[in-house]
């Protein structure tokens, strides 16, 4: 199995605003291209996608899919990425992973279960089977402190799983703002003059578009429950 340590992903990666068309119901693929060729030019060592700050969980899983296949294309293997693959279930998060695998991704993201009521063993075993399975190390990030000491000192003894941790300064680690090794992911590094007060607010998604606009650069709005959704993505009823 590939290890973290053996594909030696290091540097300082940036979580990737997802960027959508004005009215939200799609992803913007020139925005995203723009916001690619910034990146490069920011030089950044890589890139996290489809991160609490890329609004994973307003995307279905044919555009989280699209998202990792555009990135791959657009920025011919000039950034690293890494793909976050959380869902709330196994099969979900190893196909998620096993894609990303085929699509250049050089580790994933994996939460543990971020909904429902699970055992530790249940947590571990979440892990553990994505990890198998997916031909890629697997990041562990905890946002919800869900695990225990001895879950994470379990899986720190499977070759494939990397526990991360907090950044300096913060209590706790998230998919678009931790450490792992000597991989260090921060919302803030290509965005000049932001700051950790900044990002307080809860929706670092929003606060991040806000700030690319003083950068030029068009990203869309959040996604937000109220966004309309287009026709051809709803089926008529039987």
């Amino acid at each position: 199995m590939i290890t973290l340590a053996m594909l030696e992903i290091s540097g300082q990666f940036v979580p990737l605003v997802t960027p959508f068309t004005d009215d939200g119901s799609t992803i913007g693929e020139v925005r995203l291209a723009r916001l690619l060729r910034y990146y490069v030019r920011a030089q950044v060592d890589g890139l996290v996608v489809a991160s609490d700050l890329g609004e994973f969980t307003a995307l279905t899983f044919s555009e989280r899919k699209q998202l990792v296949e555009w990135v791959h294309q657009i920025s011919r293997a000039e950034l690293n990425m890494i793909v976050n693959v959380s869902t709330l279930s196994t099969s979900s998060s190893l196909d998620l992973a096993q894609h990303a695998s085929r699509h250049g991704s050089r580790a994933v993201i994996l939460m543990p279960a971020y909904y429902g009521d699970f055992t530790q063993p249940e947590h571990v075993a979440h892990i553990r089977m994505v990890a198998k399975h997916s031909d890629r190390p697997v990041i562990v990030v905890d946002a919800l402190q869900v695990l225990e000491t001895d879950s994470c000192s379990e899986l720190a003894q499977i070759s494939e799983v990397h526990v991360a941790s907090p950044m300096v300064g913060r209590e706790y680690a998230s998919t678009d703002w931790f450490r792992c090794k000597e991989l260090k992911v921060d919302p803030m590094a290509a965005i000049p003059g932001s700051s950790a007060e900044d990002f307080k607010n809860r929706n670092r998604a929003a606060v991040s578009k806000t700030l690319m606009l003083d950068l030029d650069l068009e990203v869309g709005p959040p996604r937000m429950p109220s966004q309309p959704i287009p026709y051809r993505a709803i089926r008529q009823a039987a």
